[in-house]
């Protein structure tokens, strides 16, 4: 990220021209113009396949409500949704923050002139209030009433002894009316990445309980967004308008409706008719079949930050088989074949356009003579052996575990079974229902780690930070640590990431990390990284096509031209 780079605002002209006796708005945008007509509101319709699971920022982790709460809040930085690097950018905050020397106070200008929808003023002490209610809710007060809950992502705002990284006192200091300093417990240097997800994103305090959820049937949410929320019908509609007094230049669409439908084939058929402008959610199935539809815009080639894997049982299976089993897979048939292309190849858990990743890292390929001149350093087998041979050998026995059902991990487990047993291993067919496999995914317990070998599994980041996806997946103090990885010099350099404010040298740190996990240890056989499918009307611009897959409706307008 380009610490440097500051925030390159676009500003719109409203010009009212009078024609013939009618008024008509034209904005310009550098050299774009489009109309905007005043007889009928301007309504962007977008279908999404989803309910509004939950209407409070601070307990919300699902892509659907993200969607629903972008629209109307705003954080202190946000993720520039049209940058394919997806840089932090400033948003209610005037500026970037400043560390002190010890790494645990964090100083953030904060911009001037902002209205929350029901007309407060934007503040510094608006920020105070909404950190000492994020504190509330993940008990780093240590004084949450039980009857309300404690939040599902308090993990977010945990280090990794499990205590909260925010002041439990003070966790906001205003310098200010315009100036506040964010108070950690210790450093916590991936900060700013962290204020850019939707839980720090903040709320009025005059429209919003500091000590009680915001109700997703009845309640409101009041932020500083483009748009205001209107209501949530469930199973039909989230509706939103636009907010005149947005400290940017007003949204272009005056009406904005999420339309919930849940069919495929109704949402194929809105979309193709017109009655949605945008599908959320768009499957590359429906995309493919479609390209030759001159009246919709069609993306399936946007890399996205999800990541899928061959977890192994690290207990079970030694470093040296897993790097066996890395170099033994056919990667090439697993993309084009099994996925028909709509994924790419991974180096590791972090996507190629991931703030801070490192693209010199390798991961294993395709290599059958390597695999077994691997398994023969083991004492096992001989390089001058046939396929035929090294078939009939059994030098190694495990499990694969997978939910019948799932096409692509019915067919990767008979990839895999081929494979493997090129390289003299037995791999049992463990498929079950979705409970049985479901059951031993929070967490792994004792009795159970003999049965689980081998299984595939898909991951998505809560936000950009590699330290989020590694400690997760990597770390023996992660419960989400299913392989049972644990490397005490990684476990040192996570440390370190934490405490390492300049952003330059963390990125070192990432590196190291991820050479020592990705092409030495081998605790997963690194899959791949799905490409995001985007539909939409032919006419709508400044469509921000993301890695995230976020929907962000603020950039678009609507090209009567195209």
């Amino acid at each position: 990220m380009n610490r440097d780079k500051k925030i390159i605002e676009i500003v719109f002209l409203s010009i009212a021209l009078v024609v013939s006796g009618s008024v008509t708005l034209i904005l310009i945008s550098l050299n774009r113009q489009y109309p905007i007509p005043t007889e009928e509101k301007i309504t962007l319709r977008a279908g999404t396949y989803n309910e509004l699971y939950d209407l409070d920022p601070v307990r919300i982790w699902d892509y659907a409500s993200n969607d629903v709460i972008q629209q109307v809040c705003e954080g202190l930085y946000q993720y520039n949704l049209s940058d394919p690097d997806l840089g932090i950018i400033p948003m209610l905050a005037a500026d970037y923050g400043l560390w002190d020397v010890t790494g645990t106070r964090f100083t953030v200008p904060l911009r001037r002139n902002v209205f929350f929808h029901d007309g407060t003023p934007f503040s510094a002490e608006s920020v105070k209030w909404n950190f000492e209610r994020i504190n509330w809710f993940f008990n780093g007060t240590g004084t949450l009433n039980l009857s309300v809950g404690l939040s599902p992502t308090h993990f977010l705002y945990e280090f990794p002894n499990g205590t909260t990284i925010l002041d439990p006192i003070t966790p906001v200091t205003i310098n200010s009316d315009y100036s506040v300093t964010i108070n950690l417990r210790a450093p916590y240097a991936i900060l700013e990445s962290l204020l850019c997800y939707v839980t720090a994103y903040i709320l009025s305090p005059s429209s919003t309980s500091k000590y009680e959820y915001i109700d997703t049937t009845t309640g409101d949410i009041v932020g500083t967004g483009p748009f205001v929320y209107d209501y949530y019908i469930e199973d039909t509609e989230i509706k939103f308008y636009r907010w005149a007094r947005y400290w940017r230049t007003g949204a272009y669409f005056e009406e904005l409706n999420f339309w919930i439908i849940i069919d495929a084939t109704d949402s194929y058929n809105a979309i193709k008719g017109h009655t949605i402008d945008y599908l959320i959610g768009s499957p590359p199935s429906f995309i493919s079949s479609n390209y030759s539809d001159p009246t919709l815009t069609y993306r399936s080639d946007i890399p996205s930050l999800s990541y899928s894997y061959l977890g192994m049982n690290n207990e079970k299976i030694n470093q040296t088989w897993r790097q066996a089993i890395s170099y033994a897979i056919n990667y090439s048939f697993m993309i084009e074949e099994l996925q028909d292309g709509t994924v790419y190849r991974s180096n590791g858990p972090i996507a190629p356009n991931f703030p801070m990743s490192d693209p010199s890292i390798q991961a294993a390929t395709y290599n059958l003579t390597k695999a077994r001149e691997i398994v023969v350093s083991m004492g096992f087998g001989d390089t001058g052996w046939t396929d035929a041979q090294w078939q009939a050998a059994s030098f190694a026995a495990w499990n694969f575990t997978y939910y019948i059902g799932n096409a692509f991990r019915e067919d990767f487990g008979i990839l895999l079974m081929n494979n493997l047993d090129l390289i003299g291993i037995e791999i049992f067919d463990q498929g079950g229902g979705w409970s049985d496999f479901h059951i031993w995914r929070p967490s792994w317990p004792p009795d159970d780690i003999n049965l689980h070998h081998l299984y595939w599994i898909n991951v998505n980041p809560y936000y950009l930070s590699p330290y989020e996806m590694i400690f997760r997946l990597f770390s023996n103090r992660s419960t989400s640590n299913f392989v049972n990885y644990h490397n005490h010099t990684v476990e040192m350099w996570l440390d370190e990431v934490l405490s390492e404010t300049n952003a330059t040298k963390r990125a070192e740190l990432y590196s190291k990390i991820l050479h020592q996990i990705v092409e030495v240890d081998m605790p997963h056989v690194f899959g791949y990284h799905s490409y995001r499918s985007i539909v939409h009307s032919y006419d709508l611009k400044g469509v921000a096509y993301n890695a995230m897959g976020s929907f962000y409706a603020y950039p678009m307008y609507r090209d009567s031209n195209s």
